[in-house]
């Protein structure tokens, strides 16, 4: 324990009698009379003694709690800004506008794979059929590693008097579902072409697919799984699933999905019963399969229903699909199956109400309106979902009751942060309770078309008509308790998009020149 302090000790051994030297009665009793003019004195200078004693003690004691609960209050925040900062979609912490860190002319990696390094990672497809795997330092902008998944050789020759509309197709996937930076990731590269015919596009089906488990490292390969995804059933679809690669392969009687471990071993095999698919429209593809992981379950996605897989490939359960029903992954370890909406295609019907079926290990649930993604969601509302339809916006709680609805008209962006909903609704920017679903505060004046951004202090919105300079674009923070202006500045580049990647905001600009598309890629923070 530390020494007291000399006030302590006033406080402690201080009476109420006269100073030494003042009349006073017999020893433990009281005094004959009242004390003496001097007597007096002192005994009021005591008391004033006592007094400014406990008063700048109490002082003291209040700015002590004051210090201590701002301390706890600061290290609250510093925690929460720093748990922040490990989810997707955030951005590092922002002290005022930013400003440029770095220009690129090569174009950001899609899939957005966060390396064990820190970097970003994926897959680039240029406009002449050729596509690679990068990996991007995040700091400077710079290529770290790259390695080609489709070369020249690879490109597919063009029908005569055909013109190409679109090259190709290549994504990655994290080998890792849960959020955190991967050590591995998978590519997947085909050289399938569109292209038009008077005016007609028609896809050209693929002649190469490369299929590939790179190390995030440095990309190397862990495993080329080419040849086993071009053996029968043929793969359509890929997913990396803890350790394993799962295919998945359309069949005469269904469909198959298969294993495949790191060394390129087949762990399992399943097969899934179902029809062929339906016939497309002229010009059009087939639906294809589709593979999602649902924490440790995955997720066949067929034209006629949805197969819930467990981690050896038995099926827990099957969803049935409408022929027009859309199909995601959540970020609830549930795949989401909508239909419905309340928008037609004029002059055609209109549509049925929304609805949304959340399907997970336990089953499956349906509960009205389309499904509501948060951008950004740091776990402390007490809902699991929202869903959106006429009537408005929907919280659904744990056990599936329904907490609250706020009339929302067209929820757009959305961001769930310390308790409140942030999102902009086509009017403007509001913010609701998580709770209640009350409305908190309300912007009109801003109406963004870019992604709503936070660094989990403040929101960042754009003001005005187009993004860039040019346009009169504003970036504008706003208090996200409040919703008051903290500040306002120029978009510092031209740019076409913004989103955050790693702590930052990039944003996209693309010049056409009729034969190819160059890119600039700026980083902001």
């Amino acid at each position: 324990m530390g020494r007291r302090g000399p006030k302590q000790e006033v406080d402690l051994v201080e009476e109420d009698g006269p100073d030494e030297g003042a009349s006073a009665g017999p020893a433990g009793g009281p005094a004959d009379g009242p004390p003496s003019g001097a007597g007096r004195d002192d005994a009021a200078r005591a008391r004033r003694r006592r007094a400014t004693t406990l008063g700048v003690g109490l002082l003291a004691a209040l700015v002590l709690v004051g210090v201590v609960g701002q301390g706890v209050v600061t290290a609250r925040e510093r925690d929460r800004i720093a748990s922040l900062a490990a989810l997707p979609n955030v951005l590092a912490p922002l002290d005022g506008p930013p400003q440029v860190l770095w220009t690129s002319d090569e174009d950001i990696p899609s899939g957005q794979v966060r390396t064990t390094a820190g970097d970003l990672a994926g897959a680039v497809g240029r406009s002449d059929g050729t596509v690679v795997a990068r990996a991007v330092d995040l700091a400077t902008g710079r290529t770290v590693w790259e390695v080609d998944l489709l070369t020249a050789a690879d490109t597919m020759e063009l029908p005569a008097g055909t013109t190409t509309a679109g090259r190709g197709s290549a994504y990655c996937w994290p080998g890792t579902d849960d959020g955190n930076a991967a050590d591995v990731m998978l590519c997947t590269a085909e050289n399938s072409v569109w292209v038009d015919e008077d005016g007609s596009f028609r896809r050209i089906p693929a002649t190469v697919t490369r299929v590939v488990l790179l190390d995030t490292r440095d990309g190397t390969v862990v495993t080329d799984l080419t040849d086993e995804a071009a053996a029968a059933p043929v793969a359509e679809s890929y997913a990396a699933f803890g350790d394993l690669v799962l295919l998945a392969g359309r069949t005469s009687d269904g469909a198959e999905v298969r294993a495949v471990r790191r060394d390129g071993t087949v762990a399992w095999r399943t097969a899934v019963p179902g029809p062929p698919p339906p016939e497309p429209e002229p010009g059009g593809v087939p639906e294809r399969l589709e593979l999602l992981t649902v924490g440790d379950h995955a997720a066949l996605v067929a034209p006629d229903a949805v197969h819930l897989l467990d981690a050896t490939g038995a099926t827990v359960h099957r969803t049935p699909r409408d022929a027009d029903a859309w199909v995601t992954g959540s970020t609830d370890d549930t795949v989401v199956l909508g239909t419905g909406g309340p928008y037609g295609t004029p002059p055609g019907p209109p549509q049925p109400p929304a609805s949304s079926t959340f399907l997970g290990p336990d089953g499956a649930v349906t509960r009205p309106g389309e499904w509501v993604w948060a951008t950004v969601d740091d776990g402390t509302a007490p809902f699991t979902a929202l869903t959106w339809d006429a009537d408005g916006l929907h919280a659904w709680g744990r056990d599936d009751a329904p907490l609250w609805t706020a009339d929302v008209r067209l929820p757009r962006q959305t961001v769930v942060l310390d308790g409140l909903v942030h999102l902009t609704d086509g009017t403007g920017l509001l913010t609701l309770d998580a709770r209640t679903g009350a409305e908190v505060w309300r912007v009109t004046a801003l109406r963004s078309e870019t992604p709503l951004l936070t660094d989990g202090t403040v929101l960042v919105v754009t003001a005005g008509p187009t993004l860039g300079e040019d346009g009169g674009t504003r970036l504008v923070a706003l208090d996200r308790e409040d919703g008051s202006e903290v500040w306002r500045a120029p978009v510092p580049v031209d740019v076409e998009s913004l989103w955050a990647v790693g702590g930052l905001m990039l944003g996209q600009q693309w010049e056409h020149d009729g034969l190819t598309d160059r890119v600039t890629v700026t980083a902001l923070g």
